[in-house]
């Protein structure tokens, strides 16, 4: 019996290590593809960290006292004073990202902190706007907090900051950028793993699948061309894993407002909502999520023509899944769709980017048009690969 044991462990040990492939898909590239996700995740965040905490932030200020004057000076803040009659342009700003902070303070805030403990003497209130679905203005306005608060310590009770009266509210996002922010943080990475998911459950077992069992061999030999027979399988397999993806996107969307209620509703009049999305949102959301299903489709295509079996084809997909995960996590760290037309010629990458986009309502249609033309391109060049593999005996007979 032990003998027998260690017969059969020699045997599998010697198939396991003899396969240079499987060792290194098994072994070796998981904790690279790990060590490589982390590493990069770590380096952007910690980049995005330092940027809004580093960053030259552009405050305006009405009524400036010298008191608050001396500590600024000191600190990150660019300050521009303005007069009160320009109060509602300079939210306006906030709201454009042309600003980080507005500072209002009351006239006459220098005399009424030196008067600070004499009877019936009111407390002024020092009023800070901001754009919480910004990281460098809630970045500003935690900061300034923090700067006046140390500030009072000294003293109790000098100034209040963002009294709550007279229904005013300090932070100018509405629910709709509150929303978008929200949606473009999670959405991206939750429909790429949806979608992913959809792909890699069929594609492998209708290639690699059907080699294992040997049915493949009966249809190459049909008068059919192998490239028409890969062009039909790859259709096929986009529909249902459309269908799939499509039906993922549309129940995840569906879902957020009352997942995400608890969060939202906090007691200052914000939640999620989906009427700020227009048609074009939607249509733009469809083109990608199209074009990033062909790309999945036919990669994982090709990799499952590789595989000699689906168990094999399962492991060669598992690279690009950690691929997709990672591109998917970098949304989490920026609610903001990249600018620069080159982020749109990278796959996958794109399909992320141009998600950012729309559920932050900033999309633009050449990018989004870039980017499905770019997914539609290497699946072009993927299923010219697909059809050279259905042409090769050594390939699709192997055994």
């Amino acid at each position: 019996m032990k003998n027998g044991t260690l017969v059969v462990f020699k045997k599998e040990m010697a198939r396991f290590l003899g396969d240079k492939r499987l060792f290194f898909t098994t072994v070796i590239l998981p904790g690279l593809m790990v060590f490589i996700m982390y590493s990069i995740m770590g380096n952007s965040m910690s980049s995005l960290l330092k940027d809004s905490v580093d960053k030259q932030y552009d405050t305006y200020v009405v009524n400036m006292p010298v008191a608050v004057s001396k500590l600024v000076k000191e600190s990150n803040f660019d300050v521009k004073e303005i007069s009160a009659d320009e109060i509602d342009g300079t939210r306006s700003k906030l709201k454009s990202k042309e600003a980080d902070l507005l500072v209002v303070f009351p006239e006459n805030f220098d005399e009424s902190i030196a008067t600070f403990g004499q009877k019936d003497r009111e407390i002024p209130s020092v009023e800070i706007y901001y754009y919480s679905s910004n990281i460098v203005s809630s970045a500003a306005f935690n900061k300034m907090t923090v700067l006046l608060d140390e500030m009072e310590q000294g003293i109790s009770n000098v100034f209040d900051i963002n009294p709550d009266e007279d229904n005013i509210v300090y932070d100018v996002a509405t629910n709709e950028d509150t929303t978008g922010t929200l949606f473009a943080s999670i959405l991206p990475m939750v429909l790429l793993m949806l979608i992913y998911s959809s792909c890699m459950a069929i594609a492998p077992e209708s290639i690699a699948g059907e080699k294992e069992r040997g049915t493949f061999a009966a249809m190459l030999l049909t008068p059919v061309p192998r490239g028409q027979i890969a062009l039909g399988k790859v259709l096929a397999l986009s529909v249902m894993a459309l269908l799939g993806g499509i039906s993922s996107c549309v129940g995840t969307i569906l879902s957020m407002p009352s997942f995400m209620g608890d969060v939202m509703d906090s007691g200052e009049g914000m939640s999620i909502s989906l009427s700020a999305y227009t048609a074009g949102d939607y249509a733009g959301l469809i083109v990608i999520i199209l074009s990033t299903v062909i790309l999945f489709i036919t990669i994982i295509s090709v990799l499952s023509a590789y595989a000699k079996t689906v168990k094999e084809a399962s492991t060669l997909v598992l690279p690009v899944m950690l691929l997709v995960l990672f591109a998917g996590l970098s949304s989490m760290y920026s609610s903001e769709a990249k600018t620069e037309i080159y982020w749109y010629f990278i796959p996958i990458l794109n399909s992320v980017q141009s998600l950012i986009g729309i559920f932050a309502r900033s999309a633009s249609a050449v990018n989004i048009a870039v980017s499905a033309g770019v997914n539609v391109v290497v699946s072009a060049m993927g299923m010219l690969i697909l059809r050279k593999m259905f042409n090769s005996e050594k390939i699709m007979f192997a055994r």
